[in-house]
């Protein structure tokens, strides 16, 4: 079983001034296949700092992050590269991670393009079930990206991760800004997609009902530390 191991990690930055901001301190806990976790916390607490932690954009300053026990802050972008098809995150900016001269289904079959070996017709067959799956309809697929809603972006950049099928999937602050309806359906969408495929969530959000909806246990930032951790019962 895949296994993700945060170990003892620390962060820290320096401003303008030469001054040491901590954005995290001694955080540790285990993320294995399978399992739905949820990282919350206010604004600043340092979620969305694990994030970028987690799938390399960023390395530890101090600590280590261990795949099966091989610690990341090693891989070099060729490894990041084959790893992609493990790990995916989407962020809250989803606009800027899409390409607006394309349509939905060419910023799709991109992302399947340069991560797996499917050809054509497999890459189409592979959008097309996704769509059946999480319920959207098909005609999004020729919509430009540009003509959008800020939802429906998200939306989009959602699916795109999820076509890739990982193993790990790390989603921050993706219900946020989003009316009810649009939280709900991307709520549906990752619980039907996480029975399909057993895709393992960590959600990164500061919203308790959608971190209870979809996790088996819940970790609390405060100022960069761990100060709580909560089991769900499932």
């Amino acid at each position: 079983m895949e296994q993700i191991a945060v170990d003892g990690v620390g962060m820290q930055y320096h401003d303008s001034f030469g001054k040491v901001f901590t954005a995290l301190n001694n955080i540790s806990f285990v993320w294995s296949q399978g399992q739905n976790i949820s990282i919350i916390g206010e604004s600043g607490s340092g979620k969305s700092t694990l994030a970028r932690l987690l799938i390399g954009l960023e390395t530890p300053t101090k600590g280590s992050i261990l795949w099966n026990e091989d610690n990341i802050d090693a891989w070099s972008y060729n490894v990041w590269r084959t790893k992609r098809t493990k790990i995916q995150a989407v962020f809250q900016d989803s606009y800027g991670s899409l390409n607006k001269r394309l349509s939905v289904y060419r910023n799709m079959e991109e992302a399947l393009l340069n991560l797996t070996p499917l050809k054509k017709g497999e890459r189409k067959q592979r959008i097309d079930e996704l769509m059946a799956l999480t319920g959207t309809n098909i005609a999004l697929l020729e919509t430009p990206v540009r003509n959008l809603s800020g939802g429906e972006q998200r939306r989009v950049s959602l699916l795109r991760a999820l076509s890739i099928r990982p193993d790990f999937l790390i989603l921050d602050e993706i219900t946020s800004g989003l009316d009810l309806i649009s939280q709900k359906a991307i709520t549906e969408v990752l619980k039907k997609f996480h029975q399909e495929y057993k895709c393992s969530y960590m959600l990164i959000t500061h919203d308790m009902k959608f971190a209870y909806s979809l996790s088996e246990k819940i970790y609390e930032l405060c100022e960069g530390q761990i100060v709580k951790i909560g089991q769900l019962k499932k």
